[in-house]
């Protein structure tokens, strides 16, 4: 479930990996000859904080090789990802 900012208050890192995520959720499909590209696109950056410098590549690109409704499943929450990673 996607967690909407207040007005006048800093996005959490949750609420903005969602807000980026969510956007590209549809194109979260098979015949998506980017799928990959773009899904590490958004979440390199946030595996990296997790996990550091070192080890994000790897389980970014271990991520994006998920079956599809897996990725989509990560897609959706932050607390999904977190979970994945």
């Amino acid at each position: 479930m996607m967690m909407t900012p207040q007005p006048g208050m800093p996005m959490t890192i949750a609420q903005e990996y969602e807000m980026k995520a969510l956007r590209i959720l549809p194109a979260v499909q098979e015949r998506n000859p980017n799928l990959k590209d773009q899904v590490g696109g958004i979440i390199f950056d946030y595996i990296e904080k997790m996990v550091g410098q070192e080890r994000a590549p790897k389980i970014t690109g271990m991520l994006i090789e998920l079956p599809i409704p897996q990725i989509q499943m990560y897609m959706s929450s932050y607390a999904n990802l977190q979970m994945k990673v």
